[in-house]
Parts: structure tokens; C-alpha cells; sequence
């Protein structure tokens, strides 16, 4: 799958879920962006606001912009504002660069000062990796996984960025998701294997995936959210291993 099926897949599939504010980060690639600018522009988000680097704002169309009728943050000052108010931040393309000062601390940039605060905050932060991700097919057949070490270093930035709260997926793990929710096609377990269960862990986060689940013993529990999205291979873990879900108000 090409980066342009990429980011409308993860589009298509993330808007639905989303009821109210989306605040979008953006930096660099332009051909990316503009295909994410257009698709956004034609779904039924209620209000969104964009912070682009200074970068971004040089290279993309005007009139993509102009299409989505949202709210640019260009202004620090306008910032914490955004961010109290988002009910979920997005970062489409996480890259080399964005990941590495998100995951020291640096923040040079409105986009990286804002990943900075939101994290600060404790907000709902998801990035998705296929553009810095070392086994991602693009990235290899662009000769761009060769050097191992280098590759550690951003696997071990990932892993920081992680311990901070961020869900951190790939592309294909949204492709799969089920728009009505989890919670409608998960059978429900017994009262005869709920009484079995031996532990139970609370997520409080309103997405779930493979990475927040490794480590749950077999005949565990989690407790999550009602509305709460499990990626497809989160799912996978919860059957494989037979844990319990249940939902809290």
C-alpha cells in the first residue's frame, strides 16, 4: 500500500470515532498532507484546529488549506487553548525528525511545542510510525533500514515516546477496525468465566492496542471505557489469550 492509501485509510477510519475536536499536527511532506487536507475536508468533524511548522505553511496549497474551514493555530499564545479543548490529537505522519526532539523533550517548533504541552497535559495523543518505522516496506525499498544501530535509535526513541502516554500504531492497524465499536461484536463472557478471572488491569485511554496489552497474563481482565477503540490486533491478543473485557461508565 502506497503512503497516499495509507493516510486515507487511517483518515477514514479515525474520523468516524472522533465526536468532537480534532487537533491535527503537520509537519512536512507535502503530497501527504494535501491528499490528508482533502480528505478531511470532505468529512462531517465537527471542529478541528491545525498546527503546521513553519516549513508546512511554505509548501502547502493555499487552497487545501482553505477547504477545511478550520482553525490555524499559528500563535503560542493560542495554543494551550487548543490543546485543553481537543478531545484527541492526531499526528498523521510521525517522522524522524518530529519523533526524535518529541521524545527528548525539544520543542523548537509550534508542532513540537505542542506535542510537548499536550504530553505535559496528558492528552490523547495517537502518531502513526510507517514513515520512520525501520520494517516498514516503503522505507526499505527507499534503502532506508540498512544501518541497524541507526534504527535502534528511533525504535528507542519510540519506546520513550510510549512511557509518556502516546499511542504509537501502524497504518494497518486502523485498516481493520470496526466502525460500530468494539463493544457491540465482542461476545460477551459468561458470569461462570467472569468469576475465573484473576487480575484485572483499568485503561482509561479511549484506544487500546497490541503494545498496551503485552504482559497480561492468560485469564486476566481490563477494564475500559465505554466507546473505547481496540485495534485488530489488540483484539487478536484478547481472544488469543482469553481475557476478560468489561466496561466501566
Amino acid at each position: 500500500m502506497n503512503i497516499e492509501k495509507i493516510i486515507k485509510s487511517i483518515v477514514a477510519e479515525i474520523l468516524p470515532l472522533i465526536n468532537k475536536r480534532l487537533l491535527l499536527f503537520i509537519s512536512g511532506g507535502t503530497v501527504n498532507v494535501e491528499i490528508l487536507l482533502d480528505t478531511l475536508s470532505d468529512s462531517e468533524l465537527i471542529s478541528y484546529d491545525i498546527v503546521m511548522t513553519d516549513a508546512a505553511k511554505k509548501l502547502l496549497d493555499e487552497t487545501s488549506i482553505k477547504k477545511l474551514k478550520g482553525n490555524i493555530i499559528d500563535r503560542i499564545d493560542k495554543l494551550d487553548s487548543a490543546i485543553n479543548h481537543a478531545s484527541f490529537i492526531l499526528i498523521p505522519i510521525m517522522t524522524k525528525n518530529t519523533l526524535s526532539k518529541a521524545a527528548l523533550g525539544i520543542a523548537d517548533n509550534l508542532v513540537t511545542t505542542g506535542i510537548a504541552r499536550a504530553l505535559m497535559m496528558n492528552k490523547e495523543i495517537i502518531a502513526v510510525r510507517d514513515s520512520y518505522a525501520p520494517e516498514n516496506p516503503i522505507n526499505i525499498s527507499n534503502g532506508l533500514s540498512k544501518n541497524s544501530l541507526y534504527n535502534a535509535m528511533f525504535l528507542k526513541y519510540e519506546e520513550t515516546l510510549s512511557s509518556f502516554g502516546v499511542k504509537i500504531i501502524d497504518a494497518k492497524e486502523f485498516k481493520g477496525t470496526i466502525q460500530n465499536q468494539f463493544n457491540k461484536s465482542l461476545p460477551q463472557p459468561l458470569e461462570k468465566e467472569k468469576a475465573t478471572v484473576k487480575n484485572k488491569h483499568f485503561f482509561e485511554s479511549s484506544i487500546v492496542t497490541l503494545t498496551d496489552l503485552k504482559g497480561i497474563e492468560n485469564d486476566c481482565g481490563i477494564v475500559i471505557q465505554k466507546g473505547t477503540i481496540i485495534t485488530p490486533l489488540a483484539r487478536d491478543y484478547i481472544y488469543s489469550n482469553k481475557i476478560n473485557v468489561t466496561y466501566g461508565e
